[in-house]
């Protein structure tokens, strides 16, 4: 299959070729398009040939343009030839434990070297061929991102289900040399990769020059973990360790390397019952869609925004989400309850779902929120504010393929989805 186009923008080359969604690239210059890679490549040229398969057939489109000027289209996919799946077994695998009868889009497990560089995807570079790692060096495809774990090979090997050595730090120096940098990731398992594992992994990789970050985050596990090995969970007097072994890391690498380099997701905070790091150790937030400093962004935003002293007419809100984000936020609705006339009421929703040991919002699904504001007793048509994260990529559906309508509907109640930015949270809020 090719390139399908999902849009075609307006005063575009696309739009003047008279291009339509639907219609499929299949092939840019004679080549055979395997990826927006390769067409972001071949594309960078004056004079292009495109190939076009359309209702009534192959059309083909020779294009004279300036070297800077783009199609002008998006694509269903940023990758043609199909999603390199994942090959692992990982112990910790969310995939795994995911609940039976969802949507068929949530059991894939991908593990394609072009989604990390394109959409910032953790791969485990397991599956790379010399072709792949050769395209990797050639093509300058950087940074990349890397689910780690372990730099022990052996403890890696068993994290990832896999037999046989572990090349890990092998590719990683060979990327190193060709100039090639990546972000990094430790799903943290205790008794696996913690402990002296761990000092070895952050150790290793904080000597390769082209490691810009590794984050470390806590193992999700969900209530389907049946037929999995047991796995124990990151307790608070362990989040409040790893915290403190943290602070002496980040300056050891501010000296050697001008940045703190590590850093933990923000679950670890909320477990240990400790504050958030100041906005500025996050350094731009290079782990951000990781969960590292998700909170401290959020507050930082919204402590920029100016409240009103008073509100002209009393004002209610209903806040919910996933415990752990209702907890961290405090300092946001402790803030806006200082506002006269304004009512924050906080309520923590537990995932029936996956399970009460999933407590991040992004998780939670329709029917968390049918069993848990179903005990309420709101009045019809209550405004409940809910983060966004909830529906993300998912349009109006929460990830149990239940609607929001559907679920407004069955309780009666005023769904109002939260952007993540605290300015434009409290915007929203006031409005």
């Amino acid at each position: 299959m090719g390139a399908v186009i999902a849009q075609v923008y307006p005063d575009t080359i696309a739009c003047r070729l008279g291009l339509q969604p639907g219609q499929e690239v299949t092939s840019i210059n004679g080549l055979p398009l395997k990826d927006l890679i390769q067409l972001q490549w071949e594309w960078a040229g004056e004079d292009i040939l495109l190939e076009v398969l359309t209702d009534t057939g192959i059309k083909q489109h020779r294009i004279h343009k300036e070297y800077d000027e783009g199609l002008g289209v998006q694509f269903e996919e940023p990758v043609f030839n199909g999603i390199r799946s994942c090959a692992n077994d990982c112990l910790f695998c969310f995939v795994n434990q995911m609940a039976p009868n969802c949507r068929q889009s949530l059991y894939i497990k991908d593990d394609d070297y072009r989604l990390s560089f394109l959409q910032g995807s953790f791969v485990t570079l397991t599956n790379l061929s010399e072709a792949d790692l050769r395209r990797i060096e050639e093509e300058r495809l950087s940074p990349l991102y890397v689910s780690i774990h372990a730099t022990d090979p052996e403890v890696r090997s068993r994290l990832l289900g896999r037999k046989g050595p572990d090349r890990l730090m092998e590719i990683l120096s060979r990327f190193d040399q060709a100039g090639i940098e990546f972000h990094g990731q430790v799903v943290l398992c205790p008794g696996y990769n913690d402990g002296a594992v761990l000092e070895r992994t952050v150790e290793e990789l904080g000597r390769l020059p082209g490691a810009l970050s590794l984050a470390v985050v806590p193992v999700g596990l969900t209530k389907y973990r049946e037929g999995l090995p047991a796995l124990p969970q990151v307790t608070a007097d362990e989040a409040a360790a790893l915290i403190s072994r943290l602070l002496p890391w980040q300056e050891k690498f501010l000296n050697e390397k001008g940045t703190r380099f590590v850093w933990l997701s923000d679950e670890f905070y909320v477990l240990a019952g400790q504050a958030m790091p100041e906005a500025e150790t996050y350094e731009g937030y290079p782990q951000w869609e990781n969960g590292v400093g998700l909170i401290r962004g959020l507050l930082e935003e919204a402590e920029d925004y100016p409240l009103p002293a008073a509100l002209p007419q009393p004002k209610h809100l209903v806040m919910a989400g996933g415990t752990s984000a209702v907890k961290a936020l405090h300092p946001l609705w402790d803030r806006l309850n200082e506002v006269k006339g304004l009512t924050v009421e906080v309520l923590p929703l537990e995932n029936h779902f996956f399970g009460p040991t999933v407590n991040v919002s992004g998780l939670l699904t329709g029917s968390c929120l049918m069993a848990e504001l179903g005990k309420k007793d709101f009045s019809p048509g209550t405004a409940v504010y809910l983060p966004e994260v909830m529906i993300r990529d998912k349009g109006d559906r929460f990830l149990d393929g239940l609607t929001v309508a559907e679920v407004s509907e069955a309780l009666e109640l005023n769904l109002i989805f939260l952007p993540s930015a605290g300015d434009r949270l409290l915007a929203r809020l006031l409005s």
